[in-house]
């Protein structure tokens, strides 16, 4: 079934895809579910973003007014222990083969 949507504001059809992204990105919004869509005016696109970006996207927890992150320690411990590998695999790169702060 190829249905199409017509697109009041443009005067132009759409494949069903096209116009239920495009309400979906919030550039349009339906007049009728199915039948025909009209673009959303800058407002209303604000609007509808703000909500999606709302329902979508809980708080992370370094947002949350007074909850502060402190990493497990060992994944603190096992950080350190990368990035000390790391340099010293950068110092063997640069210098002579030998791992020492002098070639680095």
């Amino acid at each position: 079934m190829n249905r199409r949507i017509v697109n009041l504001t443009r005067g132009i059809w759409l494949k069903s895809g096209q116009a239920e992204r495009a309400v979906e990105v919030c550039a349009a919004v339906w007049v009728e579910y199915g039948v025909s869509i009209r673009d959303a005016t800058l407002a209303e696109a604000i609007a509808a973003r703000n909500e999606r970006a709302r329902a979508n996207e809980p708080l992370a927890l370094a947002e949350i007014y007074g909850v502060v992150f402190e990493p497990p320690e060992l994944a603190t411990a096992a950080f350190r222990a990368e990035m000390e590998l790391a340099r010293e695999a950068g110092r063997f790169a640069v210098g002579s083969g030998q791992p020492s702060a002098a070639n680095f």
